[in-house]
């Protein structure tokens, strides 16, 4: 064998342990990138599933002491000397729901069933008889979550607006459209319809799945909120 040939034998095989340690290298930076992704996922999951525990196990009682501390201040006599502390403790439970809000913001989970039996039990504390009718359907968990908020608020002007002795909520699906509506009596005919920044949120959540929201106020002291989302509305998730 000539002796070129010798030489270039000796530095191919000189090369072949190189190109393995390159291939090594090579194959830890990619699995030490799949650990880390692995991480970081791991990490956000739990950080989403953190979030919705907060806002399940802690937004909607502080919803509903806060609804309930409203009622006590409301029977609560002008000369009560418990008025005060009662409005007290109402604005502390309505700044420690808004501080979970912010916190839970970013991965909020509300669950439409859990609202409506926080909406049954507010009002039924109320004294308010309160029905509810929805759909078999399966909806989806954005429209699901819009309309749970959109409960929540109705209710809440329910109790703070009006001396309702009957709430009807349902939820219906009608050639693909959800039409989510809340209606109760006890309102004054004279008082304006469908104000206040609250609604004002749910339209523009409603809009945000090219859905409307709409407010009607009857003569005989009716109210009616309703809202009408295309089933298939549009993902911003």
């Amino acid at each position: 064998m000539p002796d070129f040939a010798i030489l270039a034998l000796l530095t191919l095989l000189g090369a072949l342990p190189l190109a393995a340690l390159a291939v090594l290298a090579l194959r830890l930076r990619r699995l030490r990138a799949m650990q880390a992704e692995a991480v970081r996922q791991a990490a956000a999951e739990a950080r989403e599933q953190f979030g919705r525990d907060v806002h399940d196990l802690v937004s909607s009682r502080l919803w509903l002491a806060t609804l309930r501390s409203e009622l006590a201040y409301r029977l609560a006599e002008d000369d009560n000397p418990l008025r005060p502390a009662l409005a007290d403790v109402v604005q502390a439970i309505r700044q420690a729901a808004a501080d979970i809000r912010n916190v839970t913001r970013s991965f909020q989970d509300v669950s439409l069933p859990s609202e409506l039996a926080n909406a049954r039990a507010v009002l039924r504390a109320y004294g308010t008889d309160c029905k509810i009718e929805t759909t078999d359907a399966e909806l989806s968990d954005q429209i699901s979550a819009t309309l749970a908020i959109m409960v929540r608020e109705a209710v809440t002007n329910v109790v703070r607006h009006s001396r309702a002795t009957l709430c009807v909520i349902e939820i219906a699906l009608r050639a693909g459209t959800v039409t989510l509506t809340v209606a109760n009596d006890g309102v004054d005919p004279s008082a304006p319809s469908g104000t206040g920044s609250g609604l004002d949120n749910l339209r523009t959540r409603a809009a945000a799945l090219d859905g409307v929201v709409g407010t009607v106020l009857d003569p005989d002291g009716w109210f009616r909120l309703v809202a009408e989302i295309p089933s298939r509305g549009k993902d911003r998730r």
